[in-house]
């Protein structure tokens, strides 16, 4: 669901699930709102499933524009198909369906899925990017490889009230755990995305100590001249970092080279001269767990993550840029990695899981010369 202010209080909007014995389930849309100590008064439901639609109808995401409010839900049609929901209301009380402006069969989209879940549609740079999170896409060669996608399309409003995509489907992060991400206004108006940073199904080894799931870094996004979703961490991230400690990188050739770094939680920055470099394999490593680095012969930036104990291994890519550099944006903690590339132009974002005694930091290179232009890293504070 999402929070809003409304008369002068907190408002929570969100979905009421309820399963019968028989297996079917239905969904009714609530709302709560914020006591003066803090607690949360339930005002009930507001919305309830709509006709034409399965049980699978959820997460409200709500806001206000030229005096109005508009809702966006995820949605599953009789025939099960991915769609997405857009509702108005004077106030947060009485909604009135606006129609099907997005999903299977509504923008040209066929084989989009059988339920689209987190929906969230805003303004971006003169354009309205739409982001959502669809299940049952296929896996595609290097795409959709994870069991659930998210992702955005970049488009316009058509006089009946749908989405006109000019920029088709993109997945957002090509990570291992990145899902349901949401957006949000800063005062001084940036557009501001956290997501889910763990996956439906995915083993999760934080289940021993009482806990399981996180979220991602906050990331500032912005459109690029292609009408491409850039990501980059918000710049009040800065403020946790420690000394700067400088690396003594340089050409590697078919060698490993021990960083000293102690810290739990580190950004590192680390730039690549990839049209110089010919080793067949070469990057930076996390004990013998984690691996960001880049394939030659695919011409891709790969990470791997091989932690069996687990059941969790694997690797996810993005394409080499055009460019001759490959600037890299690593924020590593306890049981996670985000990589950002070359400002913002793909993100890759997985949970980790090294023993504490397998943490030691290397660059390296396989097979031939690397050329490693610059490297240096922060310890961050844990708040």
């Amino acid at each position: 669901g999402s929070a809003v202010e409304f008369e002068g209080a907190l408002t929570l909007c969100y979905t009421g699930n309820v399963k019968f014995p028989d297996g079917g389930r239905t969904a009714w849309q609530c709302l709560a709102t914020e006591n003066a100590d803090g607690t949360f008064r339930k005002l009930g439901p507001v919305l309830p499933l709509p006709e034409g639609y399965t049980g699978h109808v959820r997460d409200p995401k709500v806001w206000r524009q030229d005096g109005r409010w508009y809702m966006v839900l995820g949605a599953q049609d009789v025939q099960q198909r991915g769609k997405v929901l857009l509702f108005t209301a004077s106030d947060l009380r009485e909604w009135r369906l606006v129609g099907e402006i997005a999903g299977h069969d509504v923008n040209g989209l066929a084989n989009a899925g059988y339920m689209w879940e987190c929906p969230d549609l805003f303004p971006l740079d003169n354009k309205l990017v739409f982001m959502f999170s669809p299940q049952g896409i296929a896996a595609d060669g290097y795409d959709y490889r994870n069991l659930f996608q998210s992702g955005y399309m970049v488009g316009e409003w058509q006089d009946n009230h749908q989405f006109h995509v000019t920029q088709p489907f993109q997945e957002m992060d090509h990570g291992h755990d990145f899902y349901a991400p949401q957006s949000f206004i800063t005062p001084d108006g940036r557009r501001v995305v956290i997501g889910w940073l763990s996956m439906w199904e995915s083993p999760m080894p934080e289940q021993a100590d009482g806990w399981a799931g996180m979220l991602t870094l906050p990331r500032e996004v912005t459109l690029d001249a292609d009408l491409r979703l850039r990501m980059n961490p918000v710049k009040e991230l800065e403020t946790l970092r420690g000394q700067l400690h400088v690396w003594p990188v340089s050409d590697l050739n078919n060698r490993t080279l021990m960083i000293e770094e102690q810290a739990h939680a580190l950004e590192v920055e680390l730039s690549l001269d990839i049209a110089r470099s010919h080793a067949e394999q070469y990057g930076i490593a996390l004990g013998d767990g984690l691996r960001v680095f880049v394939d030659t012969q695919a011409q891709r930036l790969v990470l791997e993550r091989r932690y069996p104990q687990h059941g969790l291994s694997g690797c996810r890519s993005v394409p080499l840029p055009a460019n001759d550099v490959l600037d890299l944006r690593l924020f590593i903690d306890s049981s996670s990695v985000e990589v950002f590339v070359n400002h913002g132009e793909y993100t890759l974002s997985s949970r980790i899981y090294p023993e504490p005694d397998d943490r030691q930091l290397t660059l390296f290179s396989q097979n031939g010369h690397a050329i490693f232009n610059n490297g240096h890293a922060w310890p961050l504070a844990a708040n």
